[in-house]
């Protein structure tokens, strides 16, 4: 499945399948020095209106969770009715061009591996295969092969776990961002 960005910023974006369907919403304002992402999914619109059997076809929107970007401490995940600090989620593992790769364990209880390359991020299982699961895939403009949106692209082992995906991801990109303008969030 590819979920592609309405904007270069996967930390300001909407996040549409193939078929155009807004799935995620993403956004981070600069308040005061904090920067705080929120992540918002679509409802599905599939329960009729009891009154007179409609399907509401407008999208909605539900929290899904939120990330506290912070330079000094641990940055902060809210997900799946949790809160916790990415020191304590992430296992630290290899060196990648912007710093160590992260390892985390998802909600199936396999280990996966975020892997932070000089252009974009990759997500493997940390099976030793390196299994591909999911790949980020910056905006082309068509210089050196076809243009395309930014986008990511989920696997098929990957769908399982696409919300969890989706915040790692988030937060993964800000880190190597953070890398590459030379500032350092935890």
């Amino acid at each position: 499945m590819n979920l592609h960005l309405s904007s270069p910023s996967p930390l300001n974006a909407t996040y549409s399948n193939d078929a155009g369907q807004v799935i995620y919403k993403v956004d981070t304002p600069l308040k005061l020095g904090r920067e705080i992402t929120t992540i918002k999914r679509v409802i599905p619109n599939d329960i009729a209106d009891s009154e007179n059997d409609e399907v509401d076809m407008r999208d909605r929107f539900g929290f899904l969770g939120q990330i506290e970007h912070k330079a000094i401490a641990s940055s902060v995940i809210k997900f799946g009715g949790a809160e916790i600090e990415t020191k304590d989620y992430f296992r630290k593992e290899g060196w990648g061009s912007y710093g160590r790769h992260r390892v985390f364990t998802g909600p199936d209880d396999r280990e996966y591996k975020w892997i932070l390359g000089s252009w974009a991020s990759k997500l493997v299982l940390n099976d030793g295969k390196k299994t591909p699961i999911a790949r980020f895939r910056q905006k082309s403009y068509g210089i050196f092969g076809r243009a395309h949106s930014a986008r990511l692209e989920i696997e098929p082992a990957g769908e399982g776990i696409m919300d969890t995906i989706l915040i790692t991801f988030v937060y993964i990109e800000k880190t190597r961002k953070d890398r590459e303008d030379g500032m350092t969030y935890s």
